[in-house]
């Protein structure tokens, strides 16, 4: 393994220990300059892209699209490779995340914010939700997925990655049985895929993989 390897996979190993907002705050701050070359460069880190390329896939892009945990643009990057005049407007917590973010010049908007305040300062008509990498270890858990949806316009499309183990252990996948069942949510798809292009064996099965959660708002 390459010295860049290790860093990244110690960078990693940083981010399952967070468990408030604050944690996420304080870690992203000296993180955020090196995150696009620590995680997609050193750890082949391809998730953003396969979540953009399912949302390109399953849905018409004709109106505006709100990247939740935006972080450095990763996802609206590919969107916009896929589909250049996508509106996009970007969430994250961190504000040093929504620095870099700001620097790509691929968003309409961008607000920082945490997702389990009031979500008052979002739009409510999007056509889309998107989101790689919130849902997956820290503070953020079935309810917050709840809250979110809750906020927007019937008819909204959500593509939401949950981290595979966090989908089956933290309560996602119950949740989303009784979203169904109350008729808050339809058409449900979930797509099982890889986090990570490389293989690495130091990196733990239950983090290479994810829920990729396809559905609207009825």
């Amino acid at each position: 393994m390459s010295k860049e390897e290790k860093n990244a996979l110690s960078l990693l190993k940083g981010a399952y220990n967070l468990s408030t907002p604050d944690d996420n705050r304080k870690y992203y701050e000296g993180f955020a300059p090196f995150y696009d070359s620590v995680f997609v460069k050193d750890l082949g880190y391809t998730y953003p892209s396969v979540v953009a390329n399912l949302l390109v896939e399953k849905i018409k892009i004709d109106g505006p699209i709100c990247d939740i945990g935006c972080g450095t643009g990763l996802v609206a990057s590919k969107i916009k490779e896929k589909s250049p005049n996508a509106v996009i407007d970007g969430v994250d917590i961190s504000r040093d995340m929504i620095k870099i973010s700001r620097e790509k010049d691929i968003y309409r908007n961008l607000i920082e914010l945490n997702l389990e305040d009031s979500l008052d300062p979002l739009l409510k008509n999007y056509l889309a939700v998107v989101s790689a990498g919130t849902f997956t270890h820290g503070h953020l858990g079935p309810k917050a997925l709840s809250h979110l949806v809750s906020h927007f316009n019937s008819s909204t499309n959500f593509v939401i990655g949950i981290n595979f183990d966090h989908y089956y252990s933290k309560g996602f996948e119950e949740k989303f049985k009784q979203l169904i069942e109350s008729n808050i949510i339809g058409s449900f798809e979930l797509s099982e895929v890889k986090v990570y292009s490389k293989d690495n064996k130091d990196l733990n099965i239950k983090n290479s993989k994810a829920c990729v959660c396809l559905f609207s708002k009825i």
